[in-house]
Protein backbone atom coordinates (compact mmCIF):
# COMPACT_ATOMS: atom_id res chain seq x y z
CA UNK A 1 0.00 0.00 0.00
CA UNK A 2 1.38 3.38 -0.87
CA UNK A 3 0.82 6.54 1.14
CA UNK A 4 -2.10 7.70 -1.04
CA UNK A 5 -3.94 4.42 -0.53
CA UNK A 6 -3.38 4.61 3.21
CA UNK A 7 -4.58 8.20 3.27
CA UNK A 8 -7.71 7.29 1.26
CA UNK A 9 -8.47 4.36 3.58
CA UNK A 10 -8.00 6.58 6.61
CA UNK A 11 -10.44 9.16 5.23
CA UNK A 12 -13.01 6.42 4.58
CA UNK A 13 -12.66 5.19 8.15
CA UNK A 14 -13.01 8.71 9.51
CA UNK A 15 -16.17 9.18 7.44
CA UNK A 16 -17.57 5.91 8.79
CA UNK A 17 -16.82 6.95 12.37
CA UNK A 18 -18.49 10.31 11.75
CA UNK A 19 -21.57 8.53 10.34
CA UNK A 20 -21.73 6.23 13.35
CA UNK A 21 -21.38 9.18 15.72
CA UNK A 22 -24.22 11.03 13.99
CA UNK A 23 -26.45 7.95 13.93
CA UNK A 24 -25.81 7.31 17.63
CA UNK A 25 -26.78 10.91 18.39
CA UNK A 26 -29.97 10.58 16.37
CA UNK A 27 -30.78 7.32 18.14
CA UNK A 28 -30.28 8.89 21.57
CA UNK A 29 -32.55 11.79 20.61
CA UNK A 30 -35.26 9.43 19.36
CA UNK A 31 -35.08 7.36 22.54
CA UNK A 32 -35.30 10.50 24.69
CA UNK A 33 -38.28 11.78 22.66
CA UNK A 34 -40.04 8.43 23.00
CA UNK A 35 -39.40 8.39 26.75
CA UNK A 36 -40.85 11.92 27.09
CA UNK A 37 -43.86 11.04 24.93
CA UNK A 38 -44.55 7.88 26.94
CA UNK A 39 -44.27 9.82 30.19
CA UNK A 40 -46.61 12.53 28.89
CA UNK A 41 -49.16 9.95 27.73
CA UNK A 42 -48.96 8.18 31.10
CA UNK A 43 -49.57 11.47 32.92
CA UNK A 44 -52.51 12.27 30.64
CA UNK A 45 -54.02 8.83 31.23
CA UNK A 46 -53.67 9.29 35.00
CA UNK A 47 -55.28 12.73 34.84
CA UNK A 48 -58.10 11.31 32.75
CA UNK A 49 -58.56 8.45 35.22
CA UNK A 50 -58.58 10.90 38.15
CA UNK A 51 -61.24 13.07 36.49
CA UNK A 52 -63.47 10.05 35.73
CA UNK A 53 -62.99 8.75 39.26
CA UNK A 54 -64.00 12.08 40.78
CA UNK A 55 -67.16 12.31 38.69
CA UNK A 56 -68.32 8.88 39.80
CA UNK A 57 -67.47 9.46 43.45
Amino acid sequence: MNINQVREQLHRLIDEVDDIYVLNGLYRNLVADKRQRDEYEREQAEKSKDKTGRRKG
